[in-house]
């Protein structure tokens, strides 16, 4: 499991988790509607109310941008989230799992070895989320 530091602020509404993350805020909003990456500080409970994601969400929301932008499609992604969650308990899969991807499978690095999250283990892995990495560009966003 990933480690990430922890940030200053405590949490971050659907707005700044939208420009933090680089994911559109009519995306964040789906994702959360639809039970993909709910914020896990406050969701929304009807007009009016806010969302609020921690450091740990965000670090997801980039995550699964990052997936997307490679070229997984958000089928793939919910299977991937919705499998790790039930195989390990992770409440946030994205953020606590180092995960390889070559644009068509995507791979968990799990001690020693990697595996295949969507079943194509004879892929070679092309790009590497590195959520150190991520986590970092984060905290320099809130920085900034």
């Amino acid at each position: 499991m990933v480690q990430l530091p922890t940030a200053d602020i405590s949490y971050f509404t659907a707005g700044q988790a939208s420009r933090l993350s680089g994911v559109a805020y009519a995306t964040l909003d789906s994702w959360a509607r639809t039970g993909f990456l709910r914020p896990s500080i406050e969701e929304a409970h009807g007009k009016g109310s806010e969302r609020l994601y921690s450091f740990a969400d965000l670090v997801a929301l980039r995550a699964a941008r990052e997936l997307r932008d490679r070229g997984i499609s958000l089928q793939k992604l919910r299977r991937i989230v919705d499998y790790v969650r039930q195989r390990d308990g992770l409440e946030a899969p994205l953020s606590q799992t180092f995960l390889i991807t070559d644009g068509v499978d995507v791979y968990e690095r799990h001690g020693d070895i990697t595996i295949s999250l969507l079943a194509q283990p004879e892929q070679l892995c092309m790009f590497v989320l590195d959520l150190g990495k991520m986590a970092a560009q984060v905290q320099a966003a809130l920085a900034a």
